[in-house]
């Protein structure tokens, strides 16, 4: 029976085992510290009422909700629980639970199928206590529980500053406090509750026309990354640093040195024929055992490297960076672009400024060859687009239409993104998407929005080519 107790706590209450909350004798409240994370023998002291155990949401995601409530006059806390009750069975919710606080209130809890963000948890909170009409003055609260901040109790345990036991009630009852063995017997008969109740309560006011997501569709597999975001050759200005002063290690590795090189030199700011002449003077120290090309090779291959470097504006990353997109970012994208090819530009964008910007907000150079193959449209079209998504408030084009000193030859243009979110708040949360090597648009996608929301949204063809295509 203690091992079900157990099982039940895990899979109800407990998000994460890491962090959470000691009570002891006199109501003292304790967070545990970092090395020491819930063990079975710390629930075994909770159910043993010698201390009492709480624990906190995840930091982003969270499986309960609780209404933590808490008023001095026994019947105002008792009138405020039913309130809450009745609006939750009214939404669909019917498997609630109701446990005594142990000193001055009521906890009432529901548990998901599905974990949820903590934004959209507390969302739906407010939403219930607004249908509720629960007054906000006077004394007394009702406040939202667990958070990454603020914990809450589990039941079965006594709380440690009044001797009183915590356990569950039934509105049907009066809320009378069952007894430690009606409380195991009602904590191992707990359902869950279908997280869509939730999703189709908040999401209606914010739901995405099916043309807004159709749109999409065919930028999923048009987004490709480019070789310059895969970092698994060491793009980083300290590998190459060390190259330059420490030299090749072995055969087979001049070209790419010659590249690793190029990338140095553009990076810092140096004109590219000064560029092939540092090159050249580095291969004169290696040693002669590491290559086997002739002198006149090496100077053609450095030519060639240098200037396939300096007119795609390769540099090196200071560091190696996460890729992160935010539910924000894609919602603008989604929301402000109108055309599907601004789409998928606009996402192309959207990622190369992640890994080159300096900074939020900063600027990076892109090439029209770099959106056409990243966004999988032609170089005619990605520059007409430019010119859309500038207007659109998308992105500014900090310098543009620029030449190389003393050439013909134009460099890229300069951008800077800036992508604001929409004034609705945004059911997303504060997740954020990490971009991987492989990964696109429809990973992103299916990050972000649940499937609920793309069946709904998306016709069967389209769905199935969106969600389930391989």
């Amino acid at each position: 029976m203690q091992q079900q107790i157990m099982d039940r706590f895990f899979d109800l209450y407990l998000i994460q085992h890491k962090r959470y909350l000691m009570q002891f004798k006199g109501g003292e409240y304790k967070q545990n510290k970092a090395q020491k994370p819930l063990k079975l023998y710390h629930l075994q002291k909770h159910l043993e009422g010698e201390r009492t155990i709480g624990t906190f949401s995840g930091t982003h995601l969270t499986k309960f909700i609780c209404f933590d409530i808490d008023y001095p006059e026994p019947k105002v806390a008792k009138w405020i629980t039913y309130k809450i009750t009745d609006v939750l069975a009214r939404v669909g919710i019917q498997n609630y639970a109701v446990s005594f606080s142990g000193q001055k209130g009521y906890h009432v809890e529901f548990f998901l199928d599905k974990a949820i963000s903590t934004e959209l948890a507390r969302r739906f909170f407010s939403f219930i206590l607004s249908a509720a009409e629960i007054p906000v003055d006077g004394a007394g609260q009702v406040e939202y529980r667990p958070s990454t901040t603020q914990g809450v109790k589990l039941p079965l345990g006594v709380h440690q500053k009044t001797g009183d036991f915590c356990g569950f009630c039934c509105v049907s009852d009066g809320l009378r406090v069952m007894d430690r063995d009606e409380s195991i017997s009602y904590l191992l008969t707990i359902k869950k509750t279908d997280s869509d109740i939730i999703l189709n309560v908040i999401t209606d006011e914010y739901a995405y026309s099916s043309g807004d997501i159709t749109d999409m569709e065919d930028t999923i597999a048009a987004h490709k990354p480019l070789e310059a975001y895969d970092q698994s050759e060491s793009y980083t200005v300290s590998r190459t640093t060390d190259l330059y002063y420490k030299g090749m290690s072995g055969p087979s590795q001049r070209h790419n040195s010659f590249m690793l090189l190029a990338r140095l030199m553009n990076h810092n700011g140096v004109d590219p024929a000064d560029s092939r002449r540092m090159i050249m003077d580095w291969l004169d120290v290696q040693d002669k055992r590491f290559y086997r090309s002739t002198r006149d090779v090496c100077v053609k291959d450095a030519e060639n490297i240098v200037d396939f470097v300096y007119t795609n504006n390769l540099t090196l990353a200071m560091e190696e960076r996460d890729l992160t997109v935010s539910f924000d970012e894609i919602d603008a994208i989604i929301r402000r672009c109108g055309e599907k090819n601004q789409k998928a530009l606009m996402y192309a964008i959207l990622i190369h400024s992640k890994r080159w910007a300096a900074g939020e907000g900063g600027t990076f150079y892109m090439t029209f060859k770099q959106m056409e193959e990243t966004a999988g449209i032609n170089m005619r079209t990605a520059m007409r687009l430019i010119k859309d998504l500038e207007d659109l408030g998308v992105i500014e084009v900090a310098r543009r239409d620029q030449k190389q000193k003393g050439t013909s030859k134009k460099i890229p243009n300069v951008y800077r993104v800036t992508l604001r979110p929409v004034d609705e708040p945004i059911l997303g949360g504060d997740r954020q998407y990490v971009i991987q090597r492989d990964s696109g648009l429809r990973e992103c996608l299916r990050f972000f929005y649940t499937d609920k929301m793309l069946r709904n949204l998306l016709p069967r063809r389209q769905y199935s080519k969106l969600i389930l295509a391989s």
